[in-house]
């Protein structure tokens, strides 16, 4: 991957009238499923105002909608102790992380807590 080869940013809904998608899937919680359209060593999210709330990748092998997502997790993280999921800390100011290693096409964006009303992320491949 070149060092400008960034995949164009997709928004990424959490809706929380939608409904549910896959088995556990918690509206309030997880985003409408988003296809990169190719594989990212790492995905830029740009976060909302929301609900107090960390914010998590949540990632699928295929791009079916009913496949239940996995957190992604960090096991190369040097600061921390074991496995640590990759998150923002809580904030309720819109802000822009970089989520690095997660090499997926496929994912949702996850918030810790439940969001009272529809948020819209922007997530792109870099």
């Amino acid at each position: 991957m070149r060092l400008h080869d960034y995949g164009k940013p997709q928004t990424c809904l959490m809706d929380i009238d939608r409904s549910t998608e896959f088995t556990g899937d918690d509206v309030d919680q997880y985003s409408n499923l988003v296809d990169l359209g190719g594989f990212y060593e790492n995905v830029q999210v740009f976060i909302p105002t929301i609900d107090s709330a960390t914010v998590s990748l949540a990632v699928q092998k295929t791009g079916a909608v009913t496949e239940v997502p996995l957190p992604f997790y960090d096991w190369n993280d040097s600061d921390a102790d074991g496995d640590v999921l990759k998150a923002t800390t809580a904030a309720t100011t819109t802000h822009v992380v970089t989520f690095k290693g997660v090499h997926c096409q496929y994912l949702r964006v996850k918030t810790s807590n439940d969001q009272t009303a529809d948020r819209t992320f922007y997530v792109r491949g870099c």
